[in-house]
């Protein structure tokens, strides 16, 4: 039997919706970004009546030549790294085959509450119509600090693998803001999320003093930096030109009251997820 005769219709959808690359030796990628592992589960609704999963029509796959671009009216984002070594970018738009949960529902993997209006969206499987993927994550808009936050939580591809890293999450950080455009955002922290690393590299850090909390009370999703934030977007504001005429006499200038300094807005600590859904 011929190899191409192994393919499955999501492996040939998958390669007809990316871009043309350049061939790369596996071993590198994979200790940049993971080896690449099977979705740990696809949920009912992401796959078709013949088992099809269904591609993130948003789907945007990022290049230097390509960049992807961010837009905050539709933050949340999950990316994935496939086995090229490309990053896939993809928003949690609302799922066609999905249902939305008027009255909410109770998640039994995570002991969550759904929120009333809860909606099944597009997960990371549908960056890559199903097939393998590396270390995967999200990206999060921050309003307070008008900045995208990127992290390693992926259900998919990132918690049940024990090779994903806090390294590989930097190389994938790295390559995410080399290749995607932030828009009127800035960059910024990177944070890896311990629940979803190996158990021997959460223990190791554990006892990291760059250790932290979203909610330090009651201990949830521990994490650490691993990337600073990045230079913060300074927006462009023209000047307007001052005819001489406008020109108030010094004197004047002078006894004039002095505008009181406006008060420097305390910006909260961004979260490092979202919520526990494991997407």
């Amino acid at each position: 039997m011929k190899r191409h005769a192994l393919l499955s219709p999501a492996r040939v959808l998958l390669a007809c919706s990316f871009l043309p690359l350049a061939a790369q030796a596996p071993e590198p990628l994979d200790k940049q970004y993971g080896y690449l592992s099977q979705p740990a589960y696809i949920k009912h609704y992401e796959a078709d009546k013949t088992g099809k999963v269904i591609l993130n029509p948003y789907l945007q796959v990022a290049s230097k030549d390509y960049p992807a671009i961010l837009d905050v009216k539709m933050a949340p984002y999950n990316w994935v790294i496939d086995a090229a070594g490309r990053v896939g970018i993809i928003p949690e738009a609302a799922h066609p085959l999905g249902r939305t949960y008027e009255k909410g529902f109770f998640r039994p993997e995570d002991q969550s509450k759904r929120k009333p209006g809860t909606r099944e969206n597009f997960g990371h499987v549908s960056a890559l119509g199903g097939a393998p993927g590396r270390i995967s994550g999200e990206i999060l808009y921050d309003k307070g600090s008008n900045s995208w936050t990127i992290n390693n939580k992926s259900g998919r591809y990132t918690k049940h693998n024990t090779d994903r890293t806090p390294d590989q999450l930097v190389n994938a950080a790295t390559l995410i803001r080399e290749v995607v455009d932030p828009g009127t955002a800035s960059w910024g922290p990177v944070f890896f999320l311990l629940e979803y690393s190996d158990d021997s590299v959460r223990e190791e850090l554990m006892k990291s003093p760059k250790l932290a909390y979203d909610d330090a009370a009651k201990k949830s999703r521990p994490h650490v930096i691993v990337m600073p934030a990045g230079p913060v977007m300074e927006p462009k504001v023209e000047k307007p030109a001052v005819k001489p005429a406008e020109v108030a006499p010094a004197k004047m200038a002078e006894e004039a009251p002095k505008a009181a300094a406006p008060k420097a807005k305390k910006v909260k600590k961004a979260k490092a997820a979202n919520n526990d859904d494991p997407s």
